[in-house]
């Protein structure tokens, strides 16, 4: 039976892009052909699905022009994911030790919660200006680092503050240590919601490094890539990139969620 519906969601999925891009394709022709059109919006200037996909496989791969080159959208693809990673991997480190602290020590609470609420509330394209001021190199990371790290923190804390009393009531009657609690009861059961502010967090680290890239000017990056095309007018380029970036978001969200449920048996 599930498997069924996991069927019939695919296919559902499926046919809902299909449908998506046939209206796109037809609603671009129409407007060019003055058949149609929506007040306000360029219609005609929009790339078609068609144009887009060439575009997109023209532009995969680094091109030579005599002395110079343009990177390829796998080129930048890799370098926007590699500062994701890096971003991603700092914030955890550090936000996944704040999350439980805080969420476990009243003491941690009241000293960090006021820090913590006002900074969550910076958006991560707030401290562009400030990290181009202040990193020689490195600003993209941190803009990822500042998008990913809060979602952790809350969620952490959230899945501390969640952990069943009873447990750490039974810890404590046999004995156990706080630093053995937090261990063996406290962590495990926070780890779902751990993974869901992993899962979060690198969504916006995925929209932020885009920004930071387009910001900072980075000379590889998807964001980079989009500006640029933008500039040049090769708007099919562009679109393809978005439609990229779209895409890896994606994936990141699915391969999350697919290791939460083949390694944390107790997630929903």
């Amino acid at each position: 039976m599930k498997f069924e519906t996991g069927k019939r969601g695919l296919l559902i999925n499926i046919l809902s892009l299909i449908v998506f891009t046939l209206v796109w394709q037809i609603l671009v022709i129409l407007a060019r052909n003055d058949i149609f059109n929506i007040p306000f919006i360029r219609l005609r200037d929009i790339p078609t699905p068609v144009e887009t996909w060439y575009a997109l496989a023209g532009s995969m791969f680094t091109r030579i022009y005599g002395p110079s080159f343009t990177y390829g959208i796998i080129n930048h693809v890799y370098a926007s994911l590699v500062r994701v990673i890096e971003g991603g991997i700092i914030a955890f480190i550090i936000g996944v030790p704040v999350g439980i602290g805080v969420g476990y020590s009243k003491f941690l609470g009241n000293l960090f919660n006021p820090i913590i609420e006002i900074v969550r509330n910076m958006p991560p394209m707030a401290w562009i200006p400030l990290s181009v001021f202040i990193f020689v190199s490195g600003g993209s990371i941190f803009i990822v680092f500042i998008g990913v790290v809060f979602p952790i923190i809350l969620n952490t804390i959230q899945g501390v503050k969640s952990t069943d009393t009873r447990l750490i009531d039974a810890a404590k009657t046999l004995g156990a240590s706080e630093s053995m609690i937090v261990k063996k009861v406290v962590i495990p059961s926070a780890l779902p919601s751990i993974m869901t502010g992993l899962r979060i967090g690198l969504g916006v680290g995925w929209m932020a490094i885009v920004a930071a890239e387009m910001v900072i000017k980075s000379p590889v990056g998807l964001g980079y890539f989009i500006w640029n095309m933008g500039d040049l007018g090769r708007y099919s380029e562009m679109v393809a990139g978005m439609i990229v970036i779209g895409v890896i978001g994606y994936i990141m969200n699915i391969s999350i969620l697919l290791l939460q449920r083949r390694y944390i048996n107790w997630v929903d």
